[in-house]
């Protein structure tokens, strides 16, 4: 059960339609004004009717039957306690082909497109849509991004009701909005809220993957269990947030839901229809939010300087053949803008870089040594490439994130092992995501023996959902570990 709200947003890419039927001209009406400028009544109270009669038929039940979950099984644990109970899910084995969960959707275009949530639709066998008027039909999966937890479905139907999206970069808080779904399987249900916060970084992500980009709109719509992949949209109609997560203790709304914000979901679906895949450039450091002064306190003790609370990102680390690296980022650099744009804290440089495409040459303006310096960065894959390329293009074990090598005769006879690869170099992946380091021998993944590094690519061509990765470490130790491939 899903309890968050779906909008999407609409920026830069409208000199390349993807597949929302509206021109530059009429887009430029939608987006012109994205503030809440809503109808008053004659009471002299906000009056969202208008609004709402032209978007509630555009959002939809999405179900996930799984037999590997029963109906008690709700992905939202994750999110239910943000973020100290993230991960502390209820999973059951399920015996009947029955729905496990009950989440929303929201209908981008009308010949069937449909956006939700990752976790909506994670490990479904099935996926079923059901719109406001009870027609039901079954959805084809055509991607999904952990990093967003975002996924895009498709119906086959057309002139379906649809909602635009628009600018989400507009929004401001204490703006109106509108969040539309499901909650507890009760279709059709429509709240109201203001922007409480933008840029928010709750972690809640990080847990499917390193690589997670996290810069929610903080609103106070109530969203409950089903609404999750609903829609977030403004006082004009127009669709700005996907609603992904509450912060909870008990599991039910209390106060505050947390969406995706429309134009990082239009780069994630542009992507996966485009592509197959989502192109993901990376400026390749690590560091801190400066806003987090407990962590800062720590750093000024351990390195003896006297940085003070600050809006900015501190580089902890360049990655090695980054496009940072290549530019001459070091650590200790902070980061003050992207192309302008100024960098608060680390949402912000997530957002902005999570928008881009390898390839893309980025002005990073930083403070160093107490000097303010310009850089022009040519973004980069985690494979240090600046092209894009398909998901036929990228092999599996790149997605994982290392390079690998067949054992010696005497590492095999130093673990007491007869097969297994090692680890040679570790970059951002599923495997760093999962603990696993250099050095590190894989034995099996999905049970199948690892002799040759090719033997990787061999098994994950055949696996689109879970994968289970047994391993052994340095001190000989051996592991069990799993991911989601997607």
């Amino acid at each position: 059960m899903s309890s968050i709200i779906t909008i999407a947003a609409y920026k830069q890419y409208a000199e390349e339609p993807l597949f929302f039927p509206y021109t530059t001209s009429s887009l430029s009406k939608l987006t012109s004004s994205n503030s809440s400028s809503s109808l008053v009544s004659s009471a002299g109270f906000p009056d969202f009717t208008r609004v709402v009669s032209k978007t509630i038929h555009a959002v939809v039940n999405v179900k996930n039957y799984s037999k590997k979950y029963n109906n008690q099984f709700d992905p939202f644990d994750f999110f239910f306690g943000f973020p100290d109970d993230f991960g502390n899910s209820r999973r059951k084995p399920q015996k009947n082909d029955t729905p496990g969960l009950h989440g929303s959707g929201v209908i981008i275009s009308p010949d069937g497109y449909i956006v939700t949530n990752n976790h909506v639709i994670k490990d479904a066998e099935k996926i079923e849509i059901t719109l406001s008027d009870q027609r039901t039909y079954k959805a084809k999966l055509i991607g999904t991004d952990s990093s967003t937890d975002i996924a895009l479905l498709k119906i086959n139907e057309k002139n379906l009701p649809f909602i635009y999206f628009s600018d989400s970069n507009k929004v401001q808080v204490g703006e109106w909005v509108l969040a539309i779904g499901n909650p507890f399987d009760l279709n059709s249900t429509v709240t109201a809220g203001i922007i409480s916060a933008k840029n928010r970084s709750l972690g809640i992500l990080k847990g499917e993957t390193q690589t997670a980009i996290e810069s929610f709109f903080q609103t106070d719509a109530a969203v409950n269990p089903g609404n999750s992949g609903g829609a977030l949209i403004n006082t004009n109609g127009g669709l700005i947030g996907i609603n992904t997560a509450i912060s909870s203790s008990s599991g039910n709304f209390i106060g505050y839901s947390f969406a995706a914000p429309s134009n990082l979901v239009v780069k994630v679906i542009r992507d996966i229809k485009k592509y197959g895949t989502v192109q993901r450039a990376y400026l390749g450091v690590r560091g801190m939010d400066l806003t987090k002064t407990e962590y800062l306190k720590d750093y000024n003790k351990e390195t003896h300087q006297n940085i003070k609370p600050q809006q900015g990102f501190l580089i902890g680390e360049v990655f090695e053949k980054s496009g940072a690296e290549d530019a001459g980022l070091k650590k200790g650099d902070i980061i003050k803008s992207i192309d302008d744009k100024p960098i608060q804290n680390v949402a912000d440089l997530s957002f902005i870089v999570g928008t881009k495409y390898p390839g893309d040459k980025v002005k990073v303006n930083i403070i160093r040594n107490k000097q303010k310096k310009t850089f022009n960065v040519i973004l980069k894959d985690l494979q240090g490439r600046t092209t894009i390329r398909t998901k036929e293009q990228i092999s599996p074990s790149e997605l994982l994130g290392a390079v690998f090598e067949s054992l010696s005769r005497e590492a095999k006879k130093d673990f007491g092992i007869s097969y297994g690869i090692k680890i040679i170099e570790m970059r951002i992946g599923r495997l760093s995501a999962i603990g696993l380091e250099e050095g590190d021998i894989i034995l099996s993944i999905n049970g199948k023996k690892m002799i040759k590094p090719n033997d990787v690519d061999k098994v994950l061509k055949k696996y689109s959902g879970d994968v289970t990765i047994k391993y052994i470490k340095q001190n000989g130790q051996i592991y069990i570990a799993g991911f989601e491939m997607n």
